[in-house]
This record gives C-alpha cells, structure tokens and sequence, in this order.
C-alpha cells in the first residue's frame, strides 16, 4: 500500500506519512511529520482487527498495545533514555502511537564503518553509559526489554548524541522474587547476562583500537565473560570506574 503523502489525523493533530521504517507481527511503523509544527516523528498503526470471527484476537491486540503504550507513558517521565510518546489514539479497528524520530544506533555504527572512520572515544563513553543505564533502570524496577541491540536505540537531539530505547512492545514484567535478585546479584543467568554481553560485543561494531583506554578494556572483559553468572550487572557496571571516571 503507498503511504508517502497520505495523512492522518491523531487526536486533533495532522500527520503526513513519509515511508515504512518498521513492521512486527501486527503492526507497522512509518516515519511521517507533523503538519502543524513540521516535527519529524515515527507513527506505529497496531492493526487491531475486526469481526465477531476474530473476537478474541481482535482483543488480545487491543490488551497487547494498552500493555505498550501504558508502560510507555509510565516510564518516560522516570528516565531520560525510554522514547518519548508525542501523541497515540485508539479506535475500533487499529491503535496509533506517536513518538520521537531518529536514526537507529546500528545506522551510525554501518556509516560509520562505510566511511573508514571510527567513533571518538569519548562519544562511544557517552553512548555506552547511556546504553548501560537504560537497562540498569529497567532491571532496578523489574521490567525486561527482550531485545536489545542497536537496531533498538535510536539517536535524538540537536547532535544526535542522546539515545532512546525503543520497541518496549517486546518487553515484560518479571516476578519480585527475581527482581530483588538482579538487584542483589553479582550476576543473574539467562536475560540480564546477555544484555551484559551485548554491551561487550558492541566493542567489534563500535570498532574501539586495538589498544584502548585500560578502564574500557576492563569493563569489556568483565562484560565478556564466558560464565554468565561471572558477568556484572548493569548495577555494578555503573558503578565501574569506566563509567564514574566522567566523560573524557
């Protein structure tokens, strides 16, 4: 189906849609402006679906983006790194929810790449610490992100420097006896550990000199960690001198 040009109107506001950048099992994401202020933005349509045929799944739709959207509003007041929500409606048959727009960590890391070049080391500090405590706040209030990679952080601000975690659709809650667990453990198996080791493979995308800063060497290492329960938790990662040393 075209998009480019159609438009739409979400709560009192006009949109113009641009392209498709996203897609799940049941929804669609395009990037689009807001006409009446020119801001770039990210529109996400759930398809909710329709007839007495397909009543019950027409609900669990419905329940899965209220499930988003409620976590979404709860959450970006608390912390500078979870997407901001702009603006969402829902109607009979599909949900709208709108939100910032930028250009994917993994985008950077691909130009950056291409180019030849490679990230300044005190830029990839201030995106790693970022990186580090979005998952540390997650996991300090129980809720998991499911999939976190660079594909799901996106850049915004004026520089592009300021990242935002994205697609909380995948995300759940977890049960307070393991909450208190990643609190308190050295390090916890299974979700939170490969979250650790995602953060030490981005030393190949990030392409960091074979001879970096002592502290990141350090902190990589820990992250890499063969035996997962031997890796930190993002709790002690920011309390690693890598991260509490400043941005330099």
């Amino acid at each position: 189906m075209a998009v480019r040009g159609k438009r739409l109107h979400i709560r009192g506001v006009p949109y113009k849609l641009e392209s498709k950048i996203g897609y799940g099992l049941h929804s669609n994401v395009y990037s689009a402006r807001d006409i009446s202020t020119g801001r770039p933005v990210a529109i996400k349509i759930v398809e909710f679906g329709h007839g007495a045929a397909i009543k019950a799944r027409t609900e669990s739709r419905r329940q899965t983006f209220w499930k988003e959207l409620d976590l979404l509003l709860h959450l970006q007041p608390l912390n500078p790194y979870i997407i901001r929500v702009l603006n969402w409606d829902s109607r009979e048959t599909v949900g709208f929810i709108v939100m910032e727009r930028g250009n994917t960590f993994r985008d950077t890391l691909v130009e950056t790449h291409l180019s030849g070049e490679k990230l300044q080391l005190p830029l990839v500090k201030q995106f790693w610490s970022q990186m580090v405590e979005a998952i540390y706040f997650l996991h300090r209030i129980g809720i998991v992100h499911a999939d976190v990679k660079p594909e799901n952080f996106i850049q915004v601000g004026p520089d592009g420097t300021s990242l935002r975690l994205i697609d909380m659709g995948i995300s759940f809650r977890l049960p307070p006896f393991i909450t208190s667990r990643l609190k308190t453990a050295a390090g916890t198996p299974g979700d939170n550990s490969n979250k650790i080791a995602f953060l030490g493979k981005l030393r190949n995308d990030i392409r960091i000199p074979p001879h970096p800063d002592p502290l990141l060497r350090s902190v990589l290492r820990k992250c890499l960690r063969f035996n997962p329960r031997r890796r930190p938790t993002a709790e002690k990662l920011m309390k690693h001198p890598y991260l509490t040393s400043g941005l330099h």
